[in-house]
């Protein structure tokens, strides 16, 4: 056996081992293979394609660039973030927010085996003086972001269960009610 046929087949008995023998099911299922970084290329990939097919403003290519938005659409700035369903605590973990970043808005899609949700929010933030605490509406509520590490000013997650995001279903509509010129 050759030395890349020989990884190959490690790395393959790896997966294997990894899946615990489970059954692959869902529409989705692959996501549960992907770090981090992986899922948020996903979803900015998915929403740059769905404003190419919707025709909806891309006023630039934004590619592998990090900072206040990834999508800048008739000047709207637009920040998108995508998290997998938590097996353990079945929520949905939006990292890498900073509300000190001036976005328009924040797409966050989140994705189970099974399915692909979403919600569209504002991206400004309120800070709670007496409390410390920023917070970002989410449909009627306030939600608080925390910060990702004790004592990190600058990137916080938001955490949202299955009830605070919408059916991928009316995502086209609602991207073109608010972008289209």
């Amino acid at each position: 056996m050759n030395i890349n046929n020989l990884l190959k087949k490690i790395i393959e008995e790896k997966y294997e081992e990894l899946r615990l023998g489970e059954q692959e099911t869902g529409l989705l299922y692959k996501i549960k293979y992907f770090e981090g970084n992986a899922i948020g290329q996903i979803g900015e990939s998915f929403i740059k394609q769905l404003f190419l097919q919707n025709n909806l403003p891309l006023d630039d290519n934004r590619d592998n660039v990090h900072d206040e938005y990834d999508i800048l659409s008739a000047g709207a700035k637009i920040e998108i973030k995508t998290a997998r369903k938590g097996s353990k605590n079945k929520t949905f973990q939006f990292n890498g927010i900073n509300p000190s970043y001036n976005h328009d808005y924040i797409v966050l899609l989140g994705l189970t085996v099974d399915k692909a949700y979403y919600r569209i929010i504002s991206g400004h933030s309120t800070y709670n003086h007496k409390k410390r605490k920023y917070y970002i509406k989410v449909g009627s509520k306030d939600k608080q972001l925390v910060a990702m590490n004790p004592g990190n000013a600058v990137n916080y997650k938001l955490t949202l269960t299955l009830t605070d995001l919408l059916p991928l279903d009316s995502l086209n509509q609602d991207l073109i009610s608010l972008f289209k010129k």
